[in-house]
């Protein structure tokens, strides 16, 4: 199923959002990942420059800054990181006069009008005691998080409570999704010099080859695309601890689009936890089509990191580690194939916007299709997942949806 909204539809809510967070980014022209408002990239390693440089000359493969937040820095931000929302929206809510936070609650399910045409709050379970309180509210929006979102609404639904949520479409906690993914450490020749700068979402590089990517007829082909985040001289340990003292050490980190499939799925099964809330049971595997982005992804890094002159190893060839080599047998992040569903912790999916309630749970402005007062915002929403990473996407979505809903409101 296809997005309802098109890139132009958020683009000034991207804009907002780097301007506000202070995002670093770069002016890089590529049509598969459009510039944005950021701030200038910060500076990468000497070795990543090296790295980045040998890639491009050697495989004509773009090479660029990596886009996010930078270090927390207290001084400026204060105690918490802009990237946080007590470090950003937060405390500009709250400054409102306008908010109240329930802490140590957890929201159980919508409260319906007898219609099933709205919802008229949301019941909310004490955790210190498991008593139940409903809280009224006319405009109800859920961004608890993918799962979570899609386990409120289907502990909502008709099949769960009389006069409950009704879902033409049937898709309601079908069709999870997140990023696949593998990863590779390495040996770069040359040791880095003085500090070491911190591992953030800037600073580092990344590789994006999207959907722009060669597959080789002798291969498995498979659909979406990808793209591959590195870092080098960014966590390497003192020296005595290091099996390859003239190197530096660095990481490349493969992530994956997803596809939609229906058995990819969050049902409940009847569990409940401690104060008798059913718990979501989560059903999802990798596909063919993924295990085949896999394998090109674990090529595409040994061909880039063998471009630059560095060796693929384990880290139990490049670190001295005798206090955690135990922990580390059988870890997923170091083995070579695809981290489990999960492991990315970039869920989406399981309550799609689209163009019609036979097909989708929400409408193209995030709200049910049938109980139009309850907006959701977060990751449920997907109706197909990305290669880039999706928390940006995800805020500019919530930003829309509820000045949306506020314009609603006063018109």
């Amino acid at each position: 199923m296809s997005w309802p909204i098109k890139s132009q539809d958020l683009t000034p809510h991207y804009t907002a959002l780097e301007q506000f967070l202070k995002v670093h980014g770069g002016s890089n022209h590529l049509g598969h990942l459009p510039d944005g408002a950021t701030e200038p990239p910060l500076p990468s390693t000497d070795a990543e420059q090296r790295f980045m440089q040998a890639v491009q000359d050697q495989l004509e493969i773009d090479v660029i800054p990596s886009r996010g937040f930078g270090p927390h820095d207290s001084n400026r931000d204060g105690p918490w990181p802009r990237s946080s929302s007590c470090g950003s929206t937060l405390p500009r809510a709250m400054a409102t006069g306008r908010v109240q936070l329930l802490s140590n609650h957890l929201v159980e399910r919508l409260e319906m009008a007898p219609s099933g045409s709205k919802a008229t709050g949301v019941v909310a379970v004490n955790q210190a005691n498991g008593n139940r309180h409903l809280i009224h509210g006319d405009l109800v929006v859920l961004a608890a998080s993918t799962i979570q979102s899609v386990s409120i609404l289907l502990r909502s639904s008709e099949q769960c409570q009389q006069g409950g949520l009704v879902d033409p479409s049937g898709r309601l906690g079908t069709r999870l999704m997140d990023h696949v993914s593998t990863s590779q450490f390495f040996a770069f020749p040359g040791r880095s010099s003085g500090p070491q700068p911190p591992l953030t979402g800037a600073g580092s590089f990344f590789v994006p080859f999207g959907r722009h990517v060669d597959q080789s007829s002798d291969q498995p082909r498979f659909q979406g695309g990808y793209g591959l985040w590195g870092g080098i001289g960014r966590f390497d340990p003192p020296a005595v601890l290091k099996r390859r003292p003239n190197t530096t050490t660095g990481f490349l980190i493969g992530h994956g689009e997803v596809l939609p499939r229906a058995h990819n799925r969050v049902t409940l099964h009847g569990h409940v936890d401690r104060w008798d809330v059913a718990v979501p049971h989560i059903n999802c595997q990798w596909s063919a089509n993924e295990l085949a982005m896999v394998d090109h992804m674990r090529g595409r890094i040994q061909a880039c990191i063998s471009a630059a002159g560095g060796e693929p190893l384990p880290i139990n060839e490049l670190f001295h580690l005798p206090l955690v080599e135990p922990f580390l047998k059988g870890a997923v992040a170091l083995t070579e194939g695809a981290a489990p569903p999960g492991y990315y912790i970039h869920e989406v999916g399981g309550a799609p916007f689209g163009t019609d309630e036979c097909n989708s749970v929400l409408n193209a402005s995030n709200q049910l299709w049938r109980a139009p007062n309850v907006l959701v915002v977060d990751g449920a929403c997907w109706p197909t997942s990305g290669w880039q990473s999706p928390t940006l996407t995800m805020m500019a979505i919530s930003r829309r949806a509820c000045l949306l809903a506020l314009t609603d409101r006063v018109g």
